[in-house]
């Protein structure tokens, strides 16, 4: 939020903050995806590996001929469980941290919003894409 900086004291700001409004935007979503969703990641959807949980053979006696059926159980198990303690200790030692960032992002995702809607009426709605703007 201290880079953020908006010029709405002229006249056809709008316009040329749209650009401003959508740096700003994706420098938000880029510090919540590098600072929070790996972190979440880690504990959430942690690593595993596909493996053998039971074994069955089944032996079969057809026509004088023997057939052996084996049927596997899969099972997921967390490659390192130390590694996943270690990640949710983490998230959890900087819980505070985080819900810092996000609540800054958010904020200025807000502010940003709005300083943008402020100037486009500030402009009477005169901007180059005329009143059909949405989101």
């Amino acid at each position: 939020p201290a880079t953020y900086k908006w010029s709405s004291e002229r006249s056809g700001a709008a316009d040329h903050n749209l650009a401003v409004l959508s740096a700003e935007l994706s420098n938000a979503q880029e510090q919540l995806s590098s600072v929070v969703s790996n972190k979440i990641s880690n504990v959430l959807c942690p690593v595993v590996d596909l493996v053998i949980a039971e074994s069955k053979t089944e032996t079969k006696t057809v026509d004088g001929i023997e057939l052996k059926t084996q049927t596997n159980t899969f099972t997921r198990e967390v490659v390192d469980d130390n590694f996943q303690k270690l990640c949710g200790n983490a998230l959890h030692r900087n819980a505070e941290m985080i819900t810092c960032v996000i609540l800054a992002n958010l904020t200025k995702a807000h502010k940003v919003i709005s300083d943008y809607l402020k100037d486009l009426n500030k402009d009477g709605n005169k901007t180059s894409f005329g009143s059909s703007m949405a989101y």
